[in-house]
């Protein structure tokens, strides 16, 4: 049986510098790509420092767009798909934050889709009120009232790091239980568990469909989540570097052996001049029309029930309908 391939999309880092996201969108949808997604960071502190080591702190990161606002005018001018990888829920005020992406999905007709991550800049974090160490509990709590406000018609949440009275919040986002959450970060254990709590799917951090510990860490992923008795496969999402057009359609079709459904092209903070060849040589790659669940747009999987620690809330309907 041909597996079909994923859903092909650009991940640039939009800045005030770099090629116009709206351009370089609307470039993208015409050479046959589906989606964008974009990261982000609210600021970058003068005196930075990873927490995970080893990762960069990267010198673009200093003028991206906000990435909500950005895929609002995105959404608006054209058919893509779009969404963040990774934006950081632990600096947002999560109500907020929730308003504004339910309006989001509302007003894209159901076609965002969030990479969340943790963080990995210690003053970023601090900037923003959040002890380093606990911000795994402050985003995990911040998806599930999210959720509770895109799903109950009177929402409540009562966790230790946010709280919630009973609320009305219109619009809901189109898709019951709100647009599906795929963490970002390494194959570790606990983020292994964490995927299968509670989030969608995975966005595996700094590899790409070809990487040689990948197959993997996805079988142990997905053996977790059938043991968790999540219906649906989990969706995965990755990116790959501009290479020559046999490189790019071998991750393509690694991708699809994988069973990866979203495979984007990071384009990072690329000018004009940079950005179009890429496309270019991209588009030349053959690749058949995305089947199936991709093509059809992600459906969401209801966490096992009683599955981690689940802050008390109250609801009319279930956080995650099956």
């Amino acid at each position: 049986m041909v597996k079909p391939f994923p859903l092909v999309g650009v991940h640039p880092t939009a800045t005030d510098l770099s090629m116009p996201i709206i351009e370089l969108a609307r470039e993208a949808e015409a050479r046959g790509l589906r989606a964008i997604s974009l990261p982000e960071h609210t600021h970058m502190p003068v005196v930075s420092a990873a927490l995970v080591p080893g990762w960069p702190i990267a010198r673009q990161y200093q003028r991206t767009l906000d990435p909500y606002i950005a895929c609002a005018f995105i959404a608006a001018t054209t058919s893509l798909e779009v969404g963040t990888a990774v934006s950081l829920p632990a600096q947002h005020d999560a109500i907020a934050l929730a308003k504004a992406i339910a309006t989001l999905d509302h007003l894209a007709q159901g076609r965002v889709i969030l990479g969340f991550g943790f963080g990995y800049n210690k003053q970023e974090i601090i900037d923003h009120g959040i002890v380093p160490d606990r911000r795994f509990g402050v985003v995990e709590e911040a998806v599930a009232l999210m959720r509770a406000l895109w799903t109950d018609e009177i929402a409540e949440f009562d966790g230790r790091h946010h709280r919630l009275s009973r609320s009305w919040a219109w619009p809901k986002p189109l898709r019951p239980g709100g647009p599906p959450v795929l963490l970002g970060g390494r194959a570790t254990e606990r983020n292994l568990e964490r995927i299968v709590t509670w989030a969608d799917g995975w966005l595996p951090a700094g590899i790409g469909a070809t990487a040689h510990d990948l197959p993997s860490s996805l079988a142990e992923l997905r053996v977790r989540w059938r043991d968790a008795g999540r219906e649906r496969p989990p969706e995965i999402c990755c990116f790959f570097g501009p290479g020559s057009r046999g490189d790019m359609g071998r991750e393509l079709e690694r991708a699809a052996e994988l069973g990866i459904q979203r495979l984007h092209l990071r384009l990072e903070d690329r000018p004009r001049d940079l950005v179009l060849p890429v496309l270019d040589d991209l588009a030349a790659v053959p690749r058949p029309e995305a089947r199936g669940r991709a093509a059809a747009g992600p459906e969401r999987s209801s966490p096992a029930a009683g599955a981690g620690r689940q802050p008390k809330r109250t609801a009319s309907r279930s956080i995650h309908a099956s």
